[in-house]
């Protein structure tokens, strides 16, 4: 009898040799990361979302035209503010002649209506890029571009590079930070 409970024993005293292994390699591989690393897991490249929409002129406007063959700027302004005075917008157009050298598209995007725009453009003069109208807002929802509590629609710029993709935090498209010093460092000379 004593041979049974020395063979148990024993079978537990290894089960116990082998958890305690077991626990100290995990613990030794899955070491927590630190704050910056798992900012950098959450700040990735994805496709940058695709979308089609009435212009200021009523003609249809494809971002896939524009996606894998240049960098492109993608700017939501504010419909309250009017593309006639959106301080974003207005500081895109005015830095708009050396982005074209630079080689770089711009897109306007807003919930006014194709109309709204033109009186827009009546007021301050033509913009050299499309103005686009997201009436249902599936362009803002897709980008991010609401506001969680509001719901209101939301400005931001975002860059979209060569490869048709952008920045994005958990898979959400993220604005650039400091929209005058991308225009500064893309028109720079």
């Amino acid at each position: 009898m004593s041979k049974i409970w020395d063979r148990k024993l024993a079978g537990v005293a290894l089960a116990g040799v082998i958890i305690v292994t077991v626990c100290s390699w995990r613990l030794a591989v899955n070491q927590p990361q630190s704050y910056d690393d798992q900012l950098a897991e959450a700040h990735i490249e994805i496709p940058a979302p695709d979308f089609e929409a009435l212009d200021a002129y009523n003609q249809m406007f494809r971002l896939q035209r524009y996606l894998n063959r240049h960098r492109i700027l993608v700017v939501f302004y504010s419909t309250e503010a009017t593309a006639a005075h959106d301080p974003l917008l207005l500081a895109v157009r005015e830095a708009y002649p050396k982005l074209e050298q630079a080689g770089i598209k711009v897109v306007g995007v807003s919930t006014a209506l194709p109309q709204q725009n033109r009186a827009a453009m009546e007021t301050v003069g033509e913009f050299p890029f499309p103005l686009v109208s997201d009436v249902d807002l599936s362009i803002h929802v897709k980008w991010g571009r609401i506001d969680p509590e509001s719901k209101q629609p939301l400005s931001g710029v975002f860059l979209i590079d060569r490869k048709g993709t952008m920045l994005s935090f958990n898979g959400i498209p993220q604005p650039v930070a400091d929209v005058p010093a991308l225009l500064r460092e893309m028109t720079a000379p």
